[in-house]
């Protein structure tokens, strides 16, 4: 092997490294923005008590988050690492060779003789001294495989069997609405909806889950009112949940919510 192409493989070596740095420096940030947005997510989700409405526009900003991310950290890193860029970071990272690599590699490609040989048999000297090791370090390697693997368990144990909202969110996100997994919060209203004889009492109750509150409201509207009107429910005696008794019903509308605000039609 000549001297030409002992240095051409020894350029090769780290340019493989510098990729091989990239693409785990890229995966981890990956990982991580991927476990970063879906905390975010679920935290911002939680505090409408995970409208399904809502999944498809949160997924879709997830999904732009982890592409932004990729982009950034990894596609244009590796697009920009070219066998040129290499040689311009060895000779930052070893001031030794002095341009003499970057000579090398520059005019080999348009001058060979006994001139390119004499080049890279004094750069091989050098080279000798800066392993493509010393400019990756292993432990470098080692830490940033730790970081995304990490990162990467996190999100698989928060889907897989994270306990509380973040769990079930972070389900929710990446695997959607399961039918064995009942809703985190819930409020079921009984009777729901129901046709009443005019002037007749109506008692209307709520069993809520998911949700801890000494305070909940219903929101009715009568056919010739403008707005919704709160009233306050009361405890039911010697069972969990809450009622509220209509007396001489005539012709109104009823919400419940247990957050938030009544609608303003």
């Amino acid at each position: 092997m000549s001297r030409q192409q002992q240095l051409n493989a020894y350029i090769d070596s780290v340019e493989r490294r510098l990729r091989l740095a990239a693409t785990l420096r890229g995966s981890a940030v990956i990982a991580a923005t991927a476990l970063i947005v879906t905390v975010v997510a679920v935290l911002i989700l939680n505090t409408y008590a995970f409208p399904l409405r809502s999944l498809t526009l949160t997924r879709l900003a997830m999904l732009l988050a982890i592409i932004v991310a990729a982009t950034i950290a990894l596609v244009i890193p590796l697009l920009r690492l070219t066998r040129a860029a290499s040689v311009k970071h060895v000779e930052r990272a070893f001031p030794a060779f002095d341009d003499r690599l970057l000579t090398f590699s520059e005019r080999q490609e348009t001058q060979s003789g006994p001139f390119l040989e004499l080049l890279a048999g004094d750069t091989l000297a050098v080279a000798e001294t800066a392993s493509p090791h010393d400019l990756v370090p292993q432990r470098t390697f080692y830490a940033l495989m730790a970081g995304g693997v990490v990162s990467l368990g996190i999100l698989l144990w928060m889907i897989a069997a994270g306990p509380g909202y973040l769990g079930y969110g972070a389900s929710l996100l990446w695997t959607g609405p399961k039918k064995d997994v009942p809703p985190l919060y819930d409020i079921r209203v009984s009777p729901g909806n129901a046709a009443l004889r005019r002037n007749t009492d109506q008692l209307v109750t709520a069993q809520i889950s998911g949700v801890q509150t000494d305070k909940v409201q219903l929101f009715a509207r009568y056919q010739s009112a403008g707005r919704w009107e709160p009233v306050p429910m009361k405890p039911l005696e010697g069972a969990p949940g809450y009622q509220f008794l209509f007396t001489a019903v005539t012709t109104l509308c009823v919400l419940w919510i247990c957050r938030g605000s009544p609608p303003s039609r």
